[in-house]
């Protein structure tokens, strides 16, 4: 009898360990999955920013060493997007960045707004970034980020972003997939699969 007991109780710990953690949902649930089900963006990518931070600098390299086609113009037109397939914005407000284009921050918030729109008119892939976490978590930047989100495709940023839990709604409310990583080095997988 002694061997069927342990027999059993080597069962329900199996049962347990299998159906226990699908028992378990949160609320706050994350989005961590490093890739989408299906690519969404086209070469050759227009690389651009939304508030002149220094941040699109980094994905334009990422862009490199992934061997992806592509073109960095940090003040980018609407009348820019001819020879593209798809829009890369980095949202990060830089009072110096900004200072250093003679526009400001309503300047550059209009310019990026007429950018997304027409983007959108074209039906043009738009991957939203913002790397910078919180240290770009000034009222410019979120202002940036909420009147940018409904015109996007795909969503990456960090996990440690300000106002996390505001975005995350925002993005969710307008059915937009995202994926939040804990560190730059983290950040090459998610953007490969939105081309690949």
């Amino acid at each position: 009898m002694n061997k069927y007991n342990v027999a059993i109780i080597c069962l329900v710990v199996a049962f347990y360990l299998f159906f226990y953690p699908s028992l378990q949902l949160s609320s706050q649930h994350i989005n961590v999955y490093p890739n989408l089900p299906a690519p969404l963006g086209k070469e050759p990518i227009l690389f651009t920013s939304a508030g002149q931070a220094a941040e699109n600098s980094i994905l334009s390299n990422f862009a490199n060493q992934l061997h992806l086609e592509g073109d960095y113009r940090p003040r980018a037109l609407a009348s820019d997007l001819y020879d593209y397939e798809t829009l890369v914005i980095a949202i990060g407000y830089s009072q110096n960045g900004v200072l250093n284009t003679g526009r400001n921050f309503q300047k550059e918030q209009k310019r990026t707004i007429t950018l997304l729109k027409e983007a959108k008119q074209r039906d043009m892939p738009i991957l939203l970034v913002q790397i910078a976490g919180k240290n770009r978590g000034n009222q410019h930047t979120q202002e940036l980020l909420l009147s940018s989100v409904p015109y996007a495709s795909y969503f990456l940023g960090l996990k440690n972003m300000n106002k996390r839990t505001e975005m995350i709604e925002k993005i969710s409310s307008n059915n937009i997939p995202y994926t939040l990583v804990s560190d730059l080095n983290d950040l090459k997988t998610p953007f490969n699969s939105f081309f690949r």
